[in-house]
């Protein structure tokens, strides 16, 4: 009982002399929450159910920056604001002489800081629910995602705060203090980034696809700030944002319960942090010299002699900091040279690849799947997915193969990652496969490789004629369910001439069924002959005067001569795949490369008979060849005139080697 009362005595003393932190936390919120709201609202007067609720889904989306930032800054000051008598002598005294357990005064403090952001943002957030409710716009989700931001930047806020706590109990000053904060927030984030950075910079294999989010991705206890988008992301985050700030408000205590009274006079609380924490200033700051200079000169001198000036500036900084002393910059020379030591060796193992990252391949036997992605191979389609909004969305085609395809027989897919670790090195511009490891334990390994061998493309032409690669590679394979959006068909032949028909469910059905029959048969050797042409497919959703419709042309699949079924069905819907060659007037052929100026204009028929035979619709010849003899060199374009073409419509198309008349070789001067 006279703990309970201790408790409560030390939390009213301690909440009136951070009242100001009260009152500038509901003014913030005020104006984002409830006057964002109503300028958003415009001037409408009255129920307006429709506006109240575009504006809620819009001042609460997911990630929201602007409430992160006010989360982060509250959580900088209410942390600092409640021990600033740990920075003095005369107030540490003070409090340390009251009849009160550190452990009561601790725990005073630690729920004021947690009460003044939760009332300053739980009032708000009531008025902001009371006048959505006022405009009718409590709808659509809206209230949900009221309560997931207010969830979201409560669990937030207890993490950085409970981080923010142990900073300040680590230092003396309020100044070194902040620098703390700093350093716990970000060092995670640091220290990821050079990881990444390096291993790009010294490793063949790397490729930076599973590293898009710079802070989103690291997930370590050092950097609380990398979990802000895995706690909005919902679930079982919120639990372990929950887990770690009661690790952290646990370690605060811990280190207030054996802080020294003195430590007010220093700059670190703990003398035996001194070595440790220039360790973990002093070497990432070293290796981020060298980076700097090497992105610019891509030098191994470069990166030693910046390694080596950063390292230096650091560690001095570090030793004036601790002592709080301009003379004692060049103190402890032992620790500089050991961290000078590290730095070396980490630059070495990067540079010489002691860690095996390049050589590294999964045991076939932990795999559960693999996925492959060659750049400039199927690149020209439209690769979409639906999201929430009940409309397609375009994807890019690497992230989408990476995270879609699923390949569980293994031996070519497994055989082709072997033969690109043997290729490391051997090329200097190349193609480049992008592979998978999906591991049987969850986790997942990236690597990049060169194509550049014969060997590969053999592999590579038999992973390609499997169905889970083409289904991991083209959306339209896996679209059955929402076929019923689809309404027509558009095709292009080689000319670019376009037919559309419009197709009854029934008709969808069936020409679904042979083209996606036919697309699965598409063979790898297949994509470098001539297009007959490329299908495209009408996607309607909703009604045109409906604001969440969609209308579209979608697509763009190429289909070739062997797709006998496919040709046969748009012959028999009205659609003329063939084109006269006798139509063609007139070929021009330029270097855009080198001149905009056509090189080459052809006009007599005999020759342009014997040029067709060689054009490729564009992107055909893409980049995942690697055999210079049989692309002409980049550049090289042809463009085609034919009788009825519309006045500003033109195709432009690729060169086969192999196929090119000896005239046209000698005319581009082609060895």
């Amino acid at each position: 009982m006279t703990s309970a009362k201790l408790f409560s005595k030390v939390l009213k003393m301690d909440f009136r002399q951070r009242a100001w932190s009260l009152l500038l936390g509901f003014i913030v919120f005020f104006l984002k929450l409830p006057v964002t709201y109503l300028l958003m609202m415009g001037n409408a007067v009255g129920a307006d159910p429709i506006r109240a609720i575009l504006v809620g889904q819009e001042m609460f989306p997911r990630g929201d920056i602007m409430m992160f930032m006010i989360t982060v800054t509250a959580a900088c000051i209410c942390a600092p604001s409640g021990f600033t008598y740990l920075f003095k002598r005369p107030g540490t005294d003070y409090y340390h002489s009251l009849p009160v357990r550190r452990e009561t005064l601790f725990a005073a403090k630690y729920t004021n800081g947690v009460l003044i952001y939760l009332l300053s943002l739980g009032l708000n957030m009531l008025f902001t629910v009371v006048l959505a409710a006022s405009r009718g716009g409590l709808a659509g989700g809206v209230l949900q995602r009221m309560v997931f931001a207010a969830a979201a930047n409560v669990v937030l806020y207890l993490l950085l705060y409970s981080s923010a706590l142990t900073a300040v109990l680590l230092t003396g000053r309020l100044s070194v203090a902040v620098l703390m904060m700093g350093f716990l927030y970000l060092f995670g984030y640091w220290v990821r980034l050079l990881r990444v950075n390096m291993t790009d910079m010294f490793m063949d294999s790397f490729t930076s696809y599973p590293y898009n989010s710079l802070l989103g991705d690291s997930r370590t206890i050092w950097s609380p700030l990398t979990y802000c988008e895995w706690i909005v992301g919902g679930g079982i985050c919120f639990v372990f944002g929950l887990l770690l700030a009661a690790g952290f408000a646990a370690l605060a205590l811990t280190l207030y319960r054996l802080r020294p009274s003195e430590a007010s006079d220093r700059a670190l609380a703990f003398s035996w942090m001194r070595i440790p924490f220039k360790f973990l200033v002093c070497v990432p700051a070293g290796l981020t010299g060298g980076m700097f200079f090497y992105s610019m000169r891509a030098s191994l001198a470069w990166f030693v002699f910046g390694m080596a000036v950063f390292w230096f500036v650091s560690c001095v900084f570090v030793e004036m900091l601790g002592a709080l002393s301009f003379r004692q910059g060049f103190a402890h020379l032992k620790s500089s040279g050991l961290c000078l030591a590290a730095s070396v060796f980490m630059f070495l193992a990067f540079a010489l690849d002691l860690t095996g990252y390049d050589s590294y391949l999964p045991e076939k036997d932990s795999l559960e799947f693999m996925a492959i992605s060659v750049n400039g191979l199927d690149t020209s389609q439209d690769i979409y997915t639906w999201g929430e909004s009940g409309v397609p969305g375009y994807e890019s085609p690497r992230p989408y193969r990476l995270e879609h395809m699923r390949l569980k027989d293994l031996d070519a897919a497994y055989e082709l990652a072997e033969a690109g670790v043997r290729a490391l090195g051997q090329a200097e511009a190349r193609p480049l496969i992008t592979v998978r490891y999906g591991l049987k334990n969850g986790r997942d390994v990236y690597r990049v490789y060169p194509l550049c061998t014969e060997e590969q493309t053999e592999l590579l032409a038999e992973v390609y004629a499997s169905k889970e690669y083409k289904e991991g590679c083209f959306s339209v394979l896996t679209d059955r369910e929402h076929l019923e959006y689809y309404k027509g068909i558009r095709f292009s032949n080689f000319l670019g001439q376009e037919y559309e028909a419009d197709l009854s469910s029934q008709e969808m059905e069936r020409f679904y069924e042979v083209f996606t029959a036919d697309l699965l048969g598409h063979r790898l050797e297949e994509l470098s002959t001539q297009r007959v042409g490329t299908l495209s497919f009408q996607i309607r959703v909703g009604q045109p005067w409906d604001s969440g419709s969609y209308d579209s042309v979608l697509g763009f699949y190429p289909v070739y001569k062997d797709d006998v079924r496919t040709l046969a069905l748009l012959e028999e819907l009205g659609i003329q795949t063939r084109y006269d060659p006798s139509a063609v007037t007139k070929v021009e052929v330029y270097n855009y490369m080198d001149t905009a100026d056509v090189q080459a204009t052809y006009t007599d028929p005999e020759k342009i008979q014997a040029i067709l035979p060689c054009l490729r619709t564009q992107g055909a010849l893409s980049g995942w060849y690697y055999d210079a003899d049989r692309v002409v060199p980049d550049g090289f374009e042809a463009r085609i005139t034919y009788e009825g073409q519309e006045e500003f419509s033109y195709n432009l198309y690729s060169l086969s080697l192999p196929d090119l008349p000896d005239f046209l070789r000698d005319d581009l001067d082609l060895e």
